[in-house]
């Protein structure tokens, strides 16, 4: 019997922003594993005023975790900042 290979799922979900005026390095660099961040997005979505009033789909981006989706979730850009954020499940 042959041993047939996983499909690749999202573990983590991966924040990293990028300061364009500190030569282009990360100043912040997070993985986080996807059952803390659905566990986190239930909590936040109940305490937190600001999260539940933010202009984002959240049950959207559950849907990705739970379907264990990969790829980029967003990618801001932010001129006036000089700062570039990215967002993706791997």
């Amino acid at each position: 019997m042959a041993v047939q290979p996983l499909e690749k799922t999202a573990r983590y979900l991966h924040v990293k922003v990028v300061d364009e005026l500190k030569d282009g390095h990360p100043v912040v660099n997070v993985r986080v594993p996807t059952g803390v961040v659905r566990f986190g997005l239930e909590m936040a979505k109940t305490i937190s005023p600001e999260l539940r009033d933010a202009k984002v789909d959240w049950d959207s981006v559950k849907q990705m975790i739970d379907k264990g989706a990969l790829g980029e979730i967003a990618h801001v850009e932010d001129e006036g900042a000089h700062k570039i954020i990215d967002v993706w499940l791997e």
